[in-house]
Parts: structure tokens; C-alpha cells; sequence
């Protein structure tokens, strides 16, 4: 079994919209997940890469966007398979931190991910989603829509950081 992996991902909203990946599905062939479905820019935290420069480079690489990296508002564990299905964890484990950012420069593109071949590339398309509007997307992880129509709603300067498990 690997090791588990530490991502962060940038959630960003300007307008009424947040800024979101489409991104080919991790476990293709699973009848249970749509074959993309729509994330937050993000991804794994490089070794001797601090959390924000982790931010600032997955916001360029996959969104063409350059950053400021504002607090932590969530924390999001990935076991797939899921607790309590035969051999849990065992296909993919990471803790996922989810950072408030605002966008300060760059152009909206869709990127790549540069550990993959181009016929490779997970990455789908890039677009600023309205808010009001999520109900038409399929959103990983679960807990995201209603958690960006409530931060859309209220803010998110001084959130507490909230915990989601594997099954939210």
C-alpha cells in the first residue's frame, strides 16, 4: 500500500461564481462515480514545498491564475475504496486542505497536469461556475455545493476550518 498523499486545493469565488476543474474520474470503471465530475484547482503538496507555495503553483499550472492564498476553511480525507468496504483505502488515501483564495492576475486557461502524457491528461476544462447553478454539475466532493452556497452566502474570512470524512 502507498503512502498517503497531502494535496491542497484553492476555492475562489468572485461575482456569484467559483472557479472549478473538470477532471476525468480517478476511479474510472466505477458504475457508483460519474466519468468526470467538477473540483476545486488543486493537488499534491510537493516535498519541501510549503502549503502555499502547493497553492500558488497547482492554481498556475491548472487554471492559468496566479493567487493570494488566504486561511484554511476545510480539511477533506480521501479513502477509496470507502471505510468499511474491502480493502479500504488501498486504491487512494490522501488529506485533502482547502485554502480561501483570491484570483489577483493571470488569464483563465485550462491547464495540465505535468506528471501526466498529454494523451494522459485528467484535466478536462477549467470555467467560473455560478454558484446558483451548482445543482447542474456533478461536484467532488459531496459536501462542496452546499458548502460554497453557504460561504457564497456568508464568507469566508475568519471561517473555522471544518473536517470532512471520507463518506462526505
Amino acid at each position: 500500500m502507498g503512502d498517503v498523499t497531502l494535496r491542497v486545493s484553492a476555492l475562489c469565488i468572485r461575482d456569484g461564481h467559483v472557479l472549478l476543474v473538470e477532471h476525468k474520474s480517478f476511479a474510472s470503471g466505477d458504475s457508483l462515480l460519474p466519468e468526470s465530475y467538477w473540483i476545486l484547482p488543486g493537488g499534491g503538496v510537493e516535498r519541501g514545498e510549503t502549503l502555499e507555495d502547493a497553492v500558488r503553483r497547482e492554481m498556475m499550472e491548472e487554471t492559468g491564475l496566479s493567487c493570494n492564498v488566504g486561511g484554511l476553511i476545510f480539511v477533506k480525507e480521501l479513502l477509496y475504496p470507502y471505510p468499511g468496504v474491502a480493502g479500504q483505502g488501498e486504491r487512494h488515501h490522501s488529506v485533502s486542505l482547502g485554502f480561501h483564495c483570491e484570483v489577483t492576475g493571470g488569464e483563465t486557461i485550462t491547464g495540465r497536469d505535468p506528471e501526466y502524457p498529454d494523451d494522459q491528461q485528467m484535466i478536462m476544462r477549467v470555467d467560473w461556475l455560478a454558484v446558483a447553478d451548482l445543482h447542474r454539475y456533478d461536484l467532488y466532493p459531496p459536501f462542496l455545493p452546499d458548502y460554497l452556497r453557504k460561504g457564497a452566502q456568508e464568507g469566508f474570512s475568519g471561517a473555522v476550518p471544518e473536517f470532512f470524512d471520507s463518506l462526505l
